[in-house]
């Protein structure tokens, strides 16, 4: 019998394999249970299936024997082949399956769907290094009818950018003016600076500031790749938009034929219209791509990064990371959907920022530690708050004086200044301790982003034992 994890996984690949087209017929549901039964995927994987990603199901799938993954790519074209013909969709996807399984670095990512509409049927190139000329500079117009033939548009962030600023040359002003239209509320300056970032944007420039960032998809590459849109999932009730990432090759042209004969292979009789992103008369285009690009670069970014701290508890465990040499554990993480990262500090450092986190979200609105009336206070909280998160009774650090709490507060600042917060958050200074005012210590973040985990499951920090306890607490007490 195969691990539950593999089950699971399995079992949400070919149940987004039969949703793919959005038709579900009795042939496939038949073809489905005689795959669980191959597979012996239980009731209970069946269920967990759904709290899982494509991209993780992929993931799992891949690390798995060539046995394995053969047998699940077979049940995955005979269950698209059940009703008669294999759609774009399910061709889509089991093409996607196949190209992670053969582990030559391509990738099934998925991410929480939002207002993105980015990517319906492009094919996009991106990079994280300063653009070099390739065959896409040069031979555009034919690796473009390439990509036609399987109905998809290619796409190159400089190819756009310089239409914009054809456009913008010949027409001066209607961009703006369409941008307007777009983002009322936008500044003169916030509208001239996205007509700056439009017309002068480059591939690295789209993939750090506006996949990353404005859009929030935790999206890593070592080198340039082709980004394809793969149907859509739904994870626990929330919906999750899937790509596809593969390493571009040197030879762009043979491997865009490959991916195409790839696709078409499976498809059945179909026809597309292919959207060339360039209207035929003078008007602007507000379409497409274009539209898209558009969209994104007027909305502000709103970061969604949660802090967890866990507390020491029987039915709780650390959060295990590993930093390229041994398995590691901390109690405090930055989580966004299924995406979970180490904030790895001490106990005594995590306490502290604890402290700040109760003592901001109280009526107190931070910790003064100019104030020496707090300061019996302030050390028995942090001596509670310090023992929660070390389950240790004795040798309590102090937190009062500036030579503890200085190299404490440091310590916090540096390891969120290098998480994946500073790196994908345009709000990450809300998560800092900062001094409002001469003493006063507090973090801005809404004490609705900060969840304490003591077992079982989480609660927001204004929900938990932990900061009623605090909030109880007196100069009395």
């Amino acid at each position: 019998m195969i691990k539950t994890d593999v089950q699971k996984s399995v079992f949400r690949i070919l149940s987004d394999t039969i949703k793919s087209d959005n038709i579900i017929t009795v042939d496939e549901l038949d073809r489905l249970e005689e795959a669980c039964d191959k597979f012996s995927i239980s009731d209970q994987a069946k269920e967990d299936s759904y709290a899982i990603t494509l991209g993780m199901a992929v993931e799992t799938l891949s690390r798995q024997g060539e046995r394995i993954r053969k047998n699940v790519m077979q049940a995955m074209q005979e269950i698209a082949l059940k009703d008669g013909e294999c759609s774009r969709a399910e061709s889509l996807i089991i093409m996607a399956i196949e190209m992670a399984c053969e582990n030559n670095g391509a990738k099934v990512m998925s991410f929480e769907s939002g207002d993105r509409p980015l990517l319906t049927a492009q094919l996009l190139y991106i990079e994280d290094q300063p653009a070099k000329t390739t065959l896409l500079d040069t031979a555009f117009a034919e690796l473009s009818g390439i990509v036609r033939m399987c109905g998809m548009e290619l796409t190159y962030i400089p190819r756009i950018a310089r239409h914009f600023r054809e456009y913008e040359n010949g027409r001066h002003g209607d961009l703006k003016r369409v941008l307007k239209l777009v983002s009322p509320l936008s500044s003169e300056s916030d509208l001239d600076n996205s007509i700056a970032a439009i017309e002068g944007m480059t591939t690295r420039y789209f993939y750090t500031n506006v996949l990353r960032g404005k859009l929030g998809m935790n999206m890593e590459i070592d080198r340039p790749s082709w980004v394809l849109r793969l149907p859509d999932s739904v994870v626990s009730g929330t919906g999750y938009a899937n790509f596809l990432c593969i390493p571009v090759e040197n030879d762009i042209r043979l491997q865009l034929l490959d991916l195409i004969a790839r696709l078409n292979s499976r498809l059945s009789s179909y026809s597309i219209t292919v959207n060339d992103g360039r209207s035929k008369e003078q008007s602007f285009l507000y379409s497409g791509f274009y539209k898209v690009l558009l969209d994104t670069m007027t909305i502000r970014k709103i970061d969604k990064w949660n802090i967890h701290i866990r507390l020491y508890g029987d039915s709780v465990e650390q959060f295990r990371y590993s930093d390229g040499q041994r398995i590691r554990k901390c109690v405090m993480t930055i989580r966004k959907g299924f995406e979970e990262y180490p904030i790895p500090l001490s106990g005594r450092d995590v306490a502290f920022y604890l402290l700040i986190l109760c003592a901001s979200a109280s009526n107190e609105k931070g910790v003064d530690f100019h104030d020496e009336s707090m300061r019996k206070l302030t050390e028995k909280r942090y001596a509670e708050l310090y023992r929660h998160v070390s389950r240790r009774d004795t040798d309590l650090p102090q937190v009062w004086f500036p030579e503890s709490r200085i190299p404490m507060r440091s310590r916090v600042a540096k390891a969120i200044n290098e998480s994946v917060i500073a790196r994908q958050s345009s709000l990450q200074d809300i998560y800092l301790p900062k001094e409002t005012r001469r003493g006063l210590l507090s973090v801005q973040l809404e004490p609705g982003r900060v969840f304490i985990d003591s077992g079982p499951g989480s609660k927001p920090l204004a929900e938990s034992d932990l900061f009623r306890s605090f909030c109880a607490s007196s100069h009395h007490g």
